[in-house]
C-alpha cells in the first residue's frame, strides 16, 4: 500500500480543528503561549500513531520555545481522559516548522476527543498582530487556537524633569516612563538607550571607569541600577536582564541614563533615544546650553 493511500486512510479516522487551551494572548517579550488543536476520532477503532507538523505564521515575529531542555521542543498531547504525553520534535533549519513522529493521538474509539499543543513565545522587536500556528496532522491541515500578540506596556518620554546640560558642566539624567498595561508581571527586558547624532553628546560613567548605569525607579521601592555595555561608536549603551518594576496592570517606573555635553557639544534641544524590547519613545528633552556666554 503506498504511502499516499495510508495518509488518506489515516485521514478519514480523525478530525482536526482549531482549539485546545482557550486564546492565547502572547506578549511581546513576555510570557510562554499554548496554542492547539482538537482531534476527535470519527470511526470505529483506534487511531494508530502519527506524524505531526506545526509551522509558525510568517512574518509575525514568533519563535517556539524549547521547554524540555537546550533543542528539545515538545508536543503536548492531552486526552479526553488521563494524563498528558509529550513528544520530542525536530526543529526545521529555519525555525519555522516542527516535526513529530510516533505521536499516541490518544483516541481510542469513536467519538474520542483529544488536544494537541506546542510551547511559543514573541520575543522582543515582534509586532502586535492576530495570528496563529499551522497544524498538520497526517495530512489534515487546521489552524491553531487564534493568538493575539500585543504589547504588554508602554514606553513615552518622562522621568527626571526636563534636562538642561551646560557645555563642559555636570551630567543630567534623561529618562522615559514605563506603563503596565496587563495583570501579568512584566519581565526582565532588553534596553537600549542612543544619543542624538550630531549633538555632540557623551554617556557618563557614574559606576566607574567604564561602568555605565541604567536607573530603574519603582512607582513605590527603591531604584536599582544595572551596568551596560557600550558600543564601539560610543552612541548607544546594551542593557540585558532589568526588571522594569511592573509588576501588575497600571504599574508605573522610570528608568534614566547619565549624559554630558563636553566642549564642543551643540546648543539646542535634543533628546536620547530608548527602546524597550521594540518599544521606542524619546527621552525628557534635553536643553544643551553654553553658559560661558553668558
Amino acid at each position: 500500500m503506498s504511502d499516499a493511500v495510508t495518509t488518506l486512510e489515516t485521514q478519514t479516522l480523525f478530525s482536526v480543528v482549531p482549539g485546545g487551551p482557550p486564546d492565547v494572548e502572547l506578549l511581546v517579550g513576555g510570557k510562554i503561549g499554548y496554542p492547539g488543536v482538537v482531534l476527535t476520532a470519527t470511526a470505529d477503532g483506534a487511531v494508530p500513531t502519527l506524524t505531526c507538523k506545526v509551522t509558525l505564521p510568517l512574518g509575525k515575529g514568533l519563535q517556539f520555545v524549547a521547554e524540555g531542555g537546550v533543542g528539545q521542543y515538545q508536543l503536548t498531547v492531552q486526552p479526553a481522559q488521563g494524563d498528558p504525553k509529550h513528544y520530542l520534535g525536530t526543529l526545521s533549519h529555519d525555525g519555522q516548522t516542527l516535526t513529530f513522529t510516533g505521536v499516541d493521538p490518544a483516541l481510542s474509539k469513536k467519538g474520542a476527543k483529544s488536544t494537541l499543543w506546542v510551547a511559543v513565545q514573541a520575543p522582543c522587536g515582534g509586532s502586535r498582530a492576530d495570528t496563529d500556528l499551522t497544524f498538520d496532522v497526517e495530512g489534515q491541515k487546521s489552524s491553531s487556537t487564534p493568538i493575539h500578540v500585543v504589547f504588554g506596556f508602554s514606553v513615552r518620554p518622562g522621568g527626571p524633569p526636563d534636562v538642561t546640560l551646560n557645555i563642559g558642566g555636570g551630567p543630567g539624567y534623561p529618562g522615559v516612563v514605563l506603563t503596565s498595561k496587563k495583570t501579568d508581571k512584566v519581565p526582565p527586558q532588553k534596553i537600549t538607550v542612543t544619543l542624538p547624532p550630531g549633538k555632540g553628546l557623551q554617556f557618563v560613567a557614574e559606576g566607574g571607569a567604564g561602568n555605565y548605569q541604567l536607573t530603574v525607579l519603582p512607582a513605590q521601592g527603591g531604584e536599582k541600577h544595572y551596568f551596560g555595555a557600550l558600543s564601539g561608536d560610543g552612541q548607544t549603551l546594551t542593557f540585558t536582564g532589568v526588571d522594569p518594576a511592573l509588576p501588575k496592570k497600571d504599574a508605573t517606573s522610570t528608568a534614566w541614563v547619565a549624559v554630558s555635553a563636553p566642549g564642543g557639544a551643540t546648543q539646542g534641544q535634543t533628546h536620547l533615544m530608548f527602546n524597550v524590547c521594540g518599544y521606542e519613545s524619546w527621552s525628557t528633552h534635553i536643553d544643551v546650553k553654553d553658559t560661558s556666554m553668558l
